[in-house]
């Protein structure tokens, strides 16, 4: 049986999907991907050929155009005219949308999506946002009526969906975000040791006996991006106690390309250390993870790997978001669009509450977020 996934970018299919795809493969699938080969994180399509992926490209963007898009429709289309899937999975927007209208012109059976978050488009209420959302929201009522199931990371995407008659009740299914392989995230206090001394070596600084604090994001400013950089910027002139990193590719298209964020990084005093594949270690080597974000997220898979690693989360109580953190118990909620607010959370972790936080992230992560848990309910969809 074939199986074919979409997605915009390779390390989207890798990072988040390869227990899917390892079982699936496992299990005698023979599975098909298709996605950009140009991705700011890099290329990962030799690591999903290594898995056993047979890997095509088509070149997504963000271009609302006609002809660019009738280019991406006319590219999924050719593949799978030519390689005849069993079932066709779909992740993010035009994927969502292309992919499943493509595959029901070929005559596929199985099809499904996965809304993985609403994402910019409605982070905002301009006139201009208003009128691409009605026009998306249109386009996944018609690529929704032609699915199997569509599944979706958190329940209030989901509920919204079922408000606004884009899908009907029976077909769509909650899933525990993108999961995490619980294994492949394990750690020991001596994985956690070295890190920290990785880590002070790469900074050159000593960050013993200092609360280390990470935003691990793109540099949108939906994600809070301004948000932790102004608060380092007043921490930073109260006290040296707080070391603050961010990980993430730049955003151009916000003004916020590398040279402007390295300005901004010396001014605010934080460690800009751009697009990291290794971001485990630098979880391992921090205290708390921070993600002040009103970007419409599914749940994102920083959260969910910083409850894997036992992380202090700092978030919003945002659709997403909320799910990761039970506010006071192993981290905080913060005000969306609020520095101030975030520098104030920052400033409640001490030892004494890194101490009492310990364990309660990975409960939190073995409870919800096993991706053995996401894998078998996207088997028995796929197998129904």
């Amino acid at each position: 049986m074939k199986v074919l996934m979409i997605a915009n970018t390779d390390g989207a299919l890798y990072n988040f999907r390869k227990p899917l795809i390892k079982r699936l493969i496992s299990e005698g699938f023979e599975v098909h991907s298709i996605s950009s080969s140009k991705s700011p994180e890099g290329s990962y399509i030799k690591s999903l050929q290594d898995m056993g992926v047979v890997t095509h490209i088509v070149e997504f963007d963000n271009s609302v155009g006609i002809l660019s898009n009738f280019d991406i429709f006319r590219g999924i289309n050719r593949i799978i005219n030519e390689i005849s899937p069993d079932i066709v999975h779909s992740f993010t927007h035009k994927p969502a949308i292309f992919g499943t209208l493509s595959a029901k012109l070929n005559g596929v059976q199985r099809i499904f999506i996965t809304v993985t978050g609403l994402g910019r488009l409605f982070s905002y209420d301009t006139i201009k946002f208003k009128m691409y959302r009605k026009i998306l929201l249109n386009q996944y009522k018609l690529a929704c009526s032609f699915s199997s199931k569509v599944f979706f990371q958190n329940p209030d995407d989901m509920d919204f969906f079922i408000k606004k008659r884009i899908i009907n009740k029976d077909k769509a299914v909650l899933t525990p975000g993108s999961g995490i392989d619980l294994e492949e995230f394990s750690y020991s206090e001596e994985n956690i040791k070295i890190a920290k001394e990785f880590l002070s070596q790469e900074l050159g600084i000593d960050i013993k006996n200092r609360i280390v604090v990470l935003l691990p994001a793109r540099a949108l400013p939906e994600k809070g991006f301004f948000e932790f950089y102004k608060s380092a910027k007043f921490i930073s002139q109260l006290t040296d106690k707080y070391v603050f990193i961010h990980l993430g590719s730049e955003y151009p298209d916000a003004g916020l390309d590398e040279k402007n964020i390295r300005d901004l990084s010396l001014e605010s005093k934080v460690f800009y250390l751009g697009f990291k594949k290794n971001i485990k270690d630098y979880m391992l080597a921090s205290d708390v993870v921070v993600l002040p974000s009103y970007y419409r997220e599914g749940i994102p898979r920083s959260l969910i790997e910083a409850l894997a690693l036992d992380k202090i989360l700092i978030t919003t109580n945002l659709p997403g978001c909320k799910e990761t953190v039970i506010d006071g118990w192993n981290g905080f909620f913060v005000k969306e669009k609020d520095w101030r607010d975030l520098a104030g959370k920052i400033l409640k972790i001490n030892e004494k509450i890194v101490e009492e936080f310990a364990n309660r992230s990975l409960l939190l992560a073995r409870k919800y977020f096993d991706s053995k848990i996401l894998v078998d309910l996207t088997l028995k969809e796929y197998l129904s």
